[in-house]
């Protein structure tokens, strides 16, 4: 069984410009954690902005299944399975 982990394919490239402090401190921080600076400012930009409008999208998801008015489950499921057969064309 194959447990290979696939790295996502960057495929943009950004380019961004850094005071000498904070390329230093970033520089640090990459070193002890065993990173490169780019690992670590894609972690940050999925972190700080991207992890976040994800959730949002999720609560919003979840808020319109919560919000969909209650069906009440049937009472007799083989009569339901027909019906529903019946209805979408299918047969027995």
């Amino acid at each position: 069984m194959n447990h290979e982990v696939s790295m996502p394919k960057y495929q943009r490239k950004i380019q961004v410009l850094l005071t000498e402090a904070q390329f230093q401190a970033l520089d640090e921080i990459a070193a002890q954690q065993e990173k490169k600076i780019g690992t670590l400012v894609r972690e940050a930009i999925e972190e700080y902005y991207l992890k976040n409008a994800k959730q949002a999208r999720i609560t919003e998801a979840a808020d319109r299944l919560l919000s969909l008015p209650e069906v009440p489950a049937p009472e007799d499921w083989e009569q339901f399975e027909k019906e529903v057969a019946r209805d979408h064309g299918f047969h027995e």
